[in-house]
């Protein structure tokens, strides 16, 4: 079976580094953490927003295609108690990227990675 490594921006708002710990273990259900970088913790990467979040990217490996690990992280997601529409961004699994089995990008979210934030905790678990 083909394997995939996918690399995900994790964040919450809530109770810190309590909410990304339950989403790494939610994701060993569908792969296997490859590398992680540490959490960052600071203010919404969106301008005017006073929110503090919790941040931290991994690469995962999984047999899922991209397609099907995409929806099944929305899932997760809700799992994990994100409802549509809440006040706090309670988790946020973003699928931000997917490498090729030398480690470079195959595919990226462009969208995903406009903070500068974001591109360095990526950059820190591509060059684990």
């Amino acid at each position: 079976m083909n394997s995939h490594r996918y690399l995900l921006l994790l964040g919450t708002a809530t109770d810190e580094e309590g909410r990304l710990r339950q989403a790494r273990d939610g994701l060993k259900r569908h792969g296997r953490i490859l590398a992680r970088s540490g959490v960052v913790h600071g203010p919404s990467v969106v301008e005017g927003d006073a929110t503090r979040y919790a941040n931290q990217a991994l690469l995962l490996s999984s047999e899922l295609p991209r397609e099907a690990f995409a929806d099944w992280l929305k899932s997760l997601e809700r799992h994990l108690g994100r409802r549509p529409g809440q006040a706090t961004c309670v988790i946020d699994i973003d699928l931000v990227g997917e490498c090729d089995a030398g480690g470079a990008m195959a595919w990226q979210n462009d969208a995903k990675l406009d903070a500068p934030l974001f591109r360095d905790l990526v950059a820190k678990v591509l060059r684990h």
